[in-house]
């Protein structure tokens, strides 16, 4: 019902974090992180029950919403690799550490090893030193 102006809203409450992420005009994408009973209980309910409770969880920021796509529900893991570094290579960002896109937490990571990966190979460049070893 409201314009969400091409804003992108992001809430860390006790027990769930929420976003809104906008799209094309008058749609915005909600995710949702809820303990897997309340998100079974959430999945089971009919169109215009899930469209209130979507509507009541983000406060009715955007008035009354309605699903227009099949309502998807992911697992809140986080994955990384056995191992991050090989002869010559090292992996960084998503490809080391795979996590739910809501916290940003992977993001920061990305950028936190691109860091130390760039530092390392310029303490190795300045000592004149094979900068992959």
């Amino acid at each position: 019902e409201r314009d969400h102006h091409h804003t992108a809203w992001e809430w860390f409450g006790y027990g769930r974090t929420m976003a809104l992420l906008p799209l094309n005009e008058g749609q915005a994408s909600a995710v949702i992180t809820l303990p897997p009973r309340q998100i079974e209980a959430l999945l089971a309910m009919d169109e215009v029950a899930f469209g209130e409770a979507i509507s009541a969880c983000f406060e009715h920021r955007l008035g009354r919403m309605q699903p227009v796509a099949t309502p998807q529900a992911y697992p809140l893991v986080g994955v990384y690799a056995d191992r991050f570094v090989g002869e010559r290579s090292a992996l960084i960002g998503d490809a080391a550490v795979g996590m739910h896109p809501v916290t940003a937490h992977g993001f920061n990571l990305g950028l936190a090893s691109a860091q130390r990966l760039a530092q390392g190979i310029v303490a190795q460049q300045r000592r004149g030193a094979d900068i992959a070893a």
